[in-house]
């Protein structure tokens, strides 16, 4: 029996997924003395305790515990102990890169490097993605072109290096698009299940992700010629399978809380943090207009009136009524002011360089961020000329420049961060591969013509 040689293709993906192993593993040697900081701790502290066999608990209160002096209802004053080893459930981030990370901790890698260098390999996997994404959209030349930047693209491989959920979330974005664009092509059930096991799979990586597959699903049945039964049935399926896919942590997650929660109840600390005077009006110390400040909620304890401890999803209710209270009597300036600046900082339009400077003092490093900027300055005019390419030669579109709608309106219904921009950054290197692939087609076009 003899083996099958391997492709050009599956040759030239893997030369450049070492490329990108290169960049990803030097720049995450270089950055080892940084320190985590805010969600990175979170994420492998957590994924140590559900290695341990003690599920998704706070990984906060459980190691550290905690002391506060609180002012009751009646204005008597009270200490509050947490002790060390409190067990809290938790749904503050949805469960796939913890249970991802989780699986290496439960092989002993539980320093940060070695967790950085679990991540480095769902880097690879979304260097090999891309390039699959490519070969579907046109031809193999299309997907080298993607899988070299997606290798090369700081603003996608920094999140392999940081300890942060965006470089989970991101393969499942180029999952569910694969998937999206053989649907988009091809509406039948069975791509249809794939679509939505994968939709359900990036939801559980992070929870906005979520409006991405029934959007897609919705239009690529509206413009099939097929019975209206047939696509309701395809469509009810679809529904049927995500929704599968997603109670076991729905329903944990409302087993365990005292309040209802879906896929996460950390919708309220974000919208708190980003709805105060220090982000619609600034301050003297810069201009945060659109951004989020850590101490926007600190007003609010997370104790009940007599000093009760509430659990995660009560003190998510109670930080979101403030936050609501403070936008329903500002509603003119959020959406004259606030709402503009959240998306211009998100897509490097709005004070782009006081953006950058804030995403390095919360420890996103600082040479690959800067790298990132000058790399998306250069690509975006031709992710622009791709969309028009895409669209003139009547290919899918939508099914990439969703993700650029979607990270929109995420964006402005909470905080203007790079960080929410991760999903579109695939719509960036998409649409630029698109066009690189036509300036590469018209010169071979030109060398070829007869004089």
């Amino acid at each position: 029996m003899s083996l099958r040689r391997p492709s050009r293709f599956a040759l030239a993906l893997f030369a450049i997924s070492l490329l990108g192993l290169g960049i990803r593993v030097g720049f995450m040697v270089a950055e080892r003395s940084t320190p985590l900081g805010g969600d990175a701790i979170y994420y492998s502290k957590a994924a140590g305790l559900v290695a341990d066999g003690k599920g998704f608990i706070d990984p906060f209160r459980y190691l550290y515990g905690s002391e506060e002096t609180i002012t009751l209802a009646n204005g008597e004053t009270k200490t509050v102990t947490i002790p060390i080893g409190h067990i809290e459930p938790t749904a503050g981030h949805p469960p796939v890169y913890v249970l991802y990370l989780a699986a290496f901790a439960k092989l002993g890698m539980r320093s940060a490097l070695s967790l950085k260098l679990a991540s480095v390999l769902l880097g690879l996997a979304s260097i090999v993605l891309a390039g699959l994404l490519g070969r579907e959209l046109r031809s193999e030349r299309l997907g080298l072109i993607a899988a070299f930047l997606t290798a090369v693209y700081a603003n996608i491989w920094i999140n392999d290096i940081v300890l942060m959920s965006e470089c989970a979330a991101l393969v499942m974005v180029f999952l569910v698009t694969l998937f999206g664009v053989k649907f988009w092509r091809a509406p039948t059930l069975r791509n249809g299940v794939w679509f939505a096991l994968a939709g359900a799979l990036a939801a559980l990586s992070r929870a906005e992700l979520l409006l991405y597959m029934p959007i897609i699903g919705a239009v690529a049945l509206l413009k099939v010629r097929l019975p209206w039964m047939d696509r309701a049935r395809i469509y009810a399926v679809m529904g049927v399978v995500c929704i599968a896919a997603l109670a076991p942590w729905v329903i944990r997650n409302n087993l365990v809380m005292k309040n209802r929660v879906t896929l996460s109840d950390g919708a309220g600390t974000v919208l708190v943090q980003a709805n105060c005077d220090h982000t619609y009006y600034g301050d003297e110390q810069g201009d945060h207009i659109g951004g989020w400040y850590l101490y926007c909620g600190s007003r609010t304890q997370p104790y009940g009136p007599n000093g009760e401890l509430l659990d995660e999803s009560q003190r998510d209710v109670v930080v979101r009524k403030q936050a609501m209270e403070y936008i329903s009597s500002h509603v003119g300036r959020l959406v004259t002011v606030v709402v503009p600046a959240r998306v211009g900082r998100m897509w490097s339009v709005y004070q782009p360089i006081d953006q950058m400077r804030t995403e390095i003092v919360e420890r996103r490093p600082a040479l690959p961020s800067w790298i990132g900027f000058w790399q998306y300055v250069f690509l975006m005019p031709f992710v622009f000329a791709g969309i028009v390419i895409q669209w003139r030669r009547r290919e899918p579109v939508l099914v990439l420049l969703l993700w650029a709608a979607l990270v929109t309106f995420t964006a402005a219904t909470a905080f203007g961060n790079l960080r929410y921009r991760t999903a579109a950054e695939i719509t960036v290197v998409m649409f630029a591969a698109i066009s690189f692939d036509a300036i590469w087609g018209a010169m071979s076009r030109s060398r070829t013509a007869p004089a």
